[in-house]
């Protein structure tokens, strides 16, 4: 198949998307289809809807407030007021921007059409950066927001949000597919000696390191993920070399899947 996959461009409506997408990943081999995500810019308008009423109700109270002299009570209540403005602004963007949007995963790859581009995406040479954020209010988790930047066929980088609906599902579905097919030959390419680099961080069979520093595999007791950061334990001690976030990792589960086997083979070896 050919590797040219430039995004076609200009309006396309749901047949049209169907068929670009089906001509894209028939003709880049991506293999049987998987799933669909379509947009979520319906949602999006109902959510504005509720909004408006709601700004609705709230322009008539500082209407009344303000007719009937209470002034101070009509800066309280128009507080919430331009909130609810704000949202209306926000999420009608975003449903515009979002309209017409969908994201398909094959066997062996991806499609993705956002403001009539189609996009393509094979796993066994694309990277994926994921930057998926917990945004918390008084100790409870508010909204979970998403992000996984993808190199396309073209070599450009694509990142994918939660406007495609269901991000929790596919974004897990991507990695996965990712490291299963690019984890066999990193395997190997270690098995023969050489270092991979996973942005900040690199990987040999005898060591883990980043810039000029590093730690032998039979000192690394544990590579886990704390706070949105890699960490390495050695000898009892969290290391200073890996304070890097997995947002800056590319593959980061092909580098993780690695990162223990080379662990567990020193330890067992030892």
């Amino acid at each position: 198949m050919s590797g040219d996959s430039a995004p076609y461009q200009g309006h396309l409506d749901r047949d049209g998307v169907v068929q670009q997408v089906g001509a894209a990943a028939a003709r880049e081999g991506l293999g049987a289809h998987r799933a669909a995500y379509p947009s979520i810019a319906q949602a999006q308008r109902q959510h504005v809807k509720r909004v408006r009423i709601a700004a609705a109700v709230l322009a008539v109270l500082v209407v009344i407030c303000l007719a009937t002299g209470y002034v101070p009570l009509a800066f309280v209540v128009g507080l919430p007021l331009l909130m609810c403005l704000y949202a209306i602004m926000k999420y009608s963007s975003a449903a515009n921007g979002n309209e017409g949007s969908r994201l398909d995963l094959f066997e062996h790859g991806l499609t993705s059409v956002h403001r009539g581009a189609v996009r393509v995406v094979r796993y066994a040479d694309t990277t994926v950066l994921q930057n998926n954020v917990r945004h918390t209010q008084y100790g409870q988790t508010t909204r979970i927001s998403y992000a996984y930047t993808v190199t396309d066929t073209t070599g450009t980088q694509v990142t994918l949000r939660e406007g495609y609906a269901q991000p929790h599902e596919w974004g897990p579905a991507i990695q996965q597919a990712v490291t299963q097919a690019q984890l066999p030959q990193a395997v190997a390419e270690l098995n023969a000696g050489r270092r991979l680099e996973f942005g900040p961080l690199w990987l040999t069979p005898t060591e883990i390191g980043s810039g000029n520093k590093s730690t032998p595999w039979p000192q690394v007791e544990e590579v886990a993920v704390k706070d949105g950061y890699v960490r390495i334990r050695v000898a009892g001690r969290w290391s200073a070399l890996s304070m890097t976030a997995v947002s800056r990792i590319p593959n980061f589960l092909v580098f993780h899947a690695l990162a223990d086997h080379l662990r567990r083979g020193s330890a067992s070896s030892g």
